[in-house]
């Protein structure tokens, strides 16, 4: 026997799409009569839609242990191979004591030659072992800083979604002007003023600029934070929307300006969700 708890844990679920065909029929008879769960699910469908805005694929070398491997299985063959033919040279400890000396003699040389292709093979060995694994490092500290950028966007992620499933939160779309029209922007915002900002298509600022956030509440703009985008254009930003820009006439705007801010707009206008 399910209880009201069980459904809502089904919601988060449900927005991804990830409930099989039973548990989301199941979903669906409780949601005709529970207003809060359905309120619940349009949050969490809004969060989806919300998060769809930043992806980042992370693509480590899968060939560098096979390299490595194919390079080791190589230079012991080869090793192996230089000690049996030193092995075959050698002379047979039985010999005529008339010609004990050079007999040894050559022994000895053979021994050595062995020796030195062996160390020689060796030393080829670990030279391409230390040379696969300083490229193994190398990316290995790319993984790493790719691992950092996933985890900063999965926190980013994580707080869009707690503004977005906030009752009362609310959602603004900015549209790119004239000066830059393929970009765009979602703004989240819960009744507090908690705000998280995601924008595309905005080529990175030349030196000395970012982009500066702007609440304008009739006509008169309020300064909000600066930020950077990356090579793609994306850009993220958390700020705190003033108390008189909490209501439905207030426009959001982006311009470019030095990169600490100012307290009024200089640059274009770039993005704007008013009309």
């Amino acid at each position: 026997m399910m209880v009201h708890e069980d459904y809502k844990e089904m919601l988060v679920a449900q927005a991804l799409t990830a409930l099989d065909s039973a548990e989301a029929r199941t979903l669906a008879v409780h949601l005709q009569d529970c207003h809060e769960c359905r309120s619940q699910l349009g949050g969490w469908e809004a969060t989806a839609a919300t998060l769809s805005f930043e992806t980042t694929a992370l693509e480590p070398s899968a060939k560098l242990r096979e390299k490595i491997l194919t390079a080791v299985r190589s230079d012991a063959a080869n090793t192996m191979r230089s000690s049996a033919t030193a092995t075959r040279r050698q002379t047979p400890n039985v010999i005529p004591i008339e010609s004990s000396r050079r007999r040894w003699s050559t022994a000895q040389t053979s021994l050595a030659i062995a020796a030195s292709l062996a160390l020689i093979t060796l030393g080829a060995a670990l030279f391409v072992i230390w040379r696969q694994n300083t490229e193994a490092k190398r990316e290995l500290a790319q993984v790493s800083v790719q691992m950092r950028d996933a985890q900063q966007q999965l926190a980013r992620q994580h707080e869009a979604m707690e503004i977005v499933a906030t009752p009362g939160a609310r959602m603004s779309e900015l549209a790119g002007t004239k000066e830059m029209p393929g970009a765009h922007a979602m703004i989240a915002y819960d009744k507090t003023g908690r705000a998280f900002l995601m924008a595309k298509g905005l080529p990175p600022a030349p030196a000395g600029k970012a982009y500066q956030l702007w609440f304008i509440k009739e006509g008169k703009p309020m300064p909000g934070r600066v930020f950077a985008t990356d090579a793609s254009g994306q850009g993220t930003l958390n700020d705190q929307i003033p108390a008189e820009a909490l209501n439905a006439s207030a426009v959001f705007a982006i311009t470019m300006e030095p990169e600490n801010g100012v307290p009024a707009p200089t640059g274009k206008v770039y993005l704007s969700s008013g009309s």
